[in-house]
């Protein structure tokens, strides 16, 4: 009976001092408070440190309060169109390149293929699934999109390309 007890008073206490909880794509979630919601990053304080955490790193973010000042402008900048940012990350993340491509461009080349797609100059012009799919076509100039869809679609395929790499080379020492 005491164990129930414990188990309540531990429970309700947490429902008393729950934050905001964010969970970043690697699986990791932290209780605390979104202190500013900037173009691309997240301002979150936690443990009594503040964390910039770059939008293209969070998986979710559940605010405690939604009448949280900070998760109401937040509504009305989406609202409004202003999250260019996520915009493009999203683009880039959803239509641009071709995976399986630049899987094999690692296996054969490896760290020169990695080296080709970070100094490559990557567009939503040079996708041709971002072209014909995307609904943001008319952000396709704006520098912040670009910066964002840069960003993620760079990330994407030199991810791709590491992982043929890597496939190369544990078929190298397997053998």
């Amino acid at each position: 009976m005491k164990t129930i007890v414990f188990l309540i008073s531990v429970l309700s206490s947490q429902v008393l001092y729950a934050g905001d909880v964010l969970t970043l794509m690697s699986g990791q979630s932290f209780d605390g408070a979104v202190k500013r919601i900037k173009k691309c990053s997240i301002l979150f304080e936690g443990g009594g440190d503040v964390f910039e955490i770059p939008a293209e790193e969070i998986y979710s973010l559940v605010f405690e309060d939604p009448e949280n000042k900070v998760y109401v402008d937040y509504i009305e900048m989406i609202a409004e169109g202003e999250s260019k940012c996520l915009l493009g990350t999203a683009d880039a993340d959803q239509y641009h390149g071709k995976a399986g491509v630049h899987f094999l461009l690692g296996v054969l080349f490896g760290p020169f293929a990695m080296i080709g797609t970070a100094v490559a100059d990557v567009t939503p012009y040079t996708g041709k699934s971002t072209m014909m799919m995307s609904k943001n076509k008319e952000h396709f100039s704006d520098y912040e999109y670009l910066q964002c869809y840069r960003r993620k679609a760079k990330g994407k395929l030199i991810g791709m390309e590491g992982l043929g790499w890597a496939s190369w080379v544990l078929f190298i020492l397997i053998l």
